[in-house]
């Protein structure tokens, strides 16, 4: 190797030398997240014993097996493995924060909010007890989304938080809660089996079931490679676990990532509409309000709306508490003329806020543009300046 860098000079070829030693000597991360309400969680020890993974990536590998999922979440966040296994929430926090998927199990799975005592929607759930599983737990994650698509924040409810995560059904049956989260095939087969008025007030869409496998963007390429073979080969295959399959579509994850950060997908006295819709609605004569930043509005805006900053303080909830927040331009606005909503998009609370709070204020004609300036960028619809 020191011969072909010579006419860079003897200190060249050390640094060389050296780098090369340390990257030999660089010892890789892997970490292995169980969901701690899994009854599978006892086969975690299995999957992580004898690993064949140092002799496949030609370095020495650290695997982390990892039962507390706040702690993997994190660690997601932070970047510090180089390879994440985990369920669907920790394997979608991975993909936002500089991670690819290279591998997944399972198949799919729906996931229900199951309710007791003639409740029929997630707003009437508002102070009823609940059974989840391990706070952390992923069912407890879709469960706490389910709830925020509905407008209803967790705080809202009177929540035990428990080990098992197939008691709930049973809990609720015995008139012990009020509501739990369920697989929707335990529900079904529950409910054919129970004589019961609990019935579903919520669904999610179809979540990856199983677990999947994302590596660093900046990884090395021979880790890469190894994970997936470890991971894929009959000889490695987690006992009671369906076969692992290399993959790199992210799009099932996506929507596990915005059950835990978009705003709801409605929101109650106010219409919810297209950036299209919202341009036809400001050719009428309806006003496009931005809640954003100054900043961010004198960077690009759409064509002909105004700026009112909506102050956030408050909690990205369904239940926020406006007091902490501030929207003091709203007076500008008559409360009779139509009214359009918009930020940067679902995961932006601020549109949300603002929509909630004119309507409590007494404007009777409120629009929400839930997609915001992504969408309307998108769209390929007029912006200043």
């Amino acid at each position: 190797m020191c011969g072909s860098i010579l006419r860079r000079g003897v200190s060249a070829c050390a640094l060389a030398l050296a780098a090369a030693a340390v990257h030999a000597q660089s010892t890789y991360r892997v970490l292995v997240a169980m969901d701690p309400a899994d009854e599978g969680s006892q086969l975690l020890p299995i999957m992580v014993a004898n690993t064949p993974l140092p002799r496949l990536a030609g370095a020495p590998v650290t695997v982390i097996p990892l039962r507390d999922l706040r702690d993997a979440m994190r660690a997601t966040r932070t970047g510090e493995n180089d390879a994440v296994i985990g369920p669907a929430h920790v394997v979608a926090s991975a993909l936002a924060h500089g991670y690819e998927l290279v591998a997944a199990s399972g198949g799919e799975e729906r996931y229900v909010l199951v309710a007791s005592g003639g409740v029929r929607s997630v707003p009437d759930l508002k102070g009823k007890s609940a059974y989840f599983p391990h706070e952390d737990s992923l069912r407890t994650y879709v469960g706490r989304g389910l709830l925020n698509q509905g407008g209803l924040s967790v705080r809202a409810l009177k929540v035990s938080y428990q080990s098992s995560s197939i008691a709930g059904l049973m809990s609720l049956g015995a008139g012990r809660f009020d509501l739990t989260v369920a697989l929707e095939r335990e529900w079904n087969e529950w409910s054919a089996a129970h004589k019961s008025a609990a019935q579903v007030v919520a669904a999610s869409r179809p979540l990856p079931a199983g677990f999947g496998v994302a590596v660093r963007r900046d990884t090395s390429p021979a880790l890469k490679k190894a994970v997936v073979q470890w991971i894929t080969t009959t000889e490695n295959a987690l006992p009671g676990v369906q076969r692992f399959r290399a993959t790199s579509d992210p799009a099932p994850y996506e929507y596990v990532a915005s059950l835990g950060i978009f705003t709801p997908e409605s929101l109650a006295g106010v219409k919810r509409v297209s950036a299209r819709e919202a341009l036809e609605l400001a050719g009428r004569g309806a006003k496009l309000v931005d809640v954003r930043t100054e900043r961010e509005y004198k960077a690009r805006r759409a064509r002909g709306a105004l700026l009112i900053p909506y102050g956030e303080k408050s909690l990205k909830e369904p239940d926020f508490d406006a007091s902490v927040d501030s929207f003091a331009g709203l007076d500008k606005l008559a409360k009779n003329e139509a009214v359009v909503f918009l930020c940067n998009g679902p995961e932006c609370w601020k549109s949300y806020k603002a929509s909630k709070w004119a309507r409590a204020a007494g404007y009777t004609n409120v629009y929400w543009l839930r997609g915001g300036m992504p969408e309307w960028l998108a769209a390929g619809l007029p912006t200043e300046p």
